[in-house]
């Protein structure tokens, strides 16, 4: 279960600050397919924050002291559309040849060729979770003057379609007393499906979206479908 969590990555800023030189909140992930590996966000994690890819600095895991590289940055291809929702996807392809030559950890990702399921064919009342990093769990090391990050993993229920094209709608039902879902922007929703490992019935994580923006007041959240995720990462492979 550790390694499904971990694909959730906290969301960092470098500074030219010595006493802090990392900043930052939002949650994001790592997903792969037979030929490259993925960093996944929404868009506005970086643009709300001010940030910048080059300023970014994503550790493929919570012992990783060297951030991952990236050679190329895609946003989904939706000209002539004005929904906001549906392109707000932001994503870095991973420069594997140096994080083999320079990489402290291994890399694990989600496999979008393997555990994906479309949010469409969720009904309602489904559980589902949402692993982010939401900012109210991060707090602030003195000592040694770093961001201690804190992942969550949340439970929900499916709701049905968003207002917005390819988006849902989900009620957080969790016990995780968070007062604000700042933080969870970016964080990668998950059906888990029941199937056999042998003779072994076990539940397997599949990809159903990621998270974009809720309030704890009502408790609702909005995701966009993997259906968004995997055109992207088609469209990636075309200009690869």
């Amino acid at each position: 279960m550790y390694a499904f969590e971990s694909v959730a990555r906290p969301v960092l800023f470098e500074q030219e600050n010595p006493d802090f030189p990392y900043w930052g909140k939002g949650s994001s992930f790592l997903l792969a397919n037979s030929s490259h590996y993925y960093w996944i966000t929404a868009r506005h994690v970086i643009t709300n924050m001010g940030g910048s890819a080059d300023m970014l600095r994503i550790f493929p895991a919570d012992d990783s002291r060297i951030s991952l590289p990236f050679n190329e940055s895609y946003l989904i291809n939706a000209e002539g559309l004005e929904d906001e929702d549906y392109k707000d996807i932001y994503a870095l392809r991973i420069d594997l040849s140096e994080f083999e030559e320079n990489g402290d950890t291994p890399l694990t990702a989600l496999d979008i060729e393997a555990g994906m399921l479309d949010a469409e064919k969720l009904s309602v009342n489904d559980e589902i979770w949402i692993i982010g990093y939401p900012s109210e769990s991060n707090s602030v090391d003195f000592d040694s003057c770093a961001i201690k990050n804190t992942r969550s993993v949340i439970r929900a229920t499916y709701q049905g379609n968003s207002l917005s094209q390819h988006c849902h709608t989900a009620r957080i039902e969790t016990s995780i007393n968070l007062s604000s879902y700042d933080g969870l922007s970016g964080s990668p929703v998950f059906f888990l499906k029941t199937g056999l490992n042998g003779e072994q019935q076990i539940r397997f994580p599949s990809f159903v979206g990621m998270l974009l923006r809720g309030t704890a007041t009502s408790s609702l959240v909005h995701f966009v479908s993997s259906s968004v995720i995997e055109r992207l990462i088609q469209q990636a492979e075309i200009d690869a």
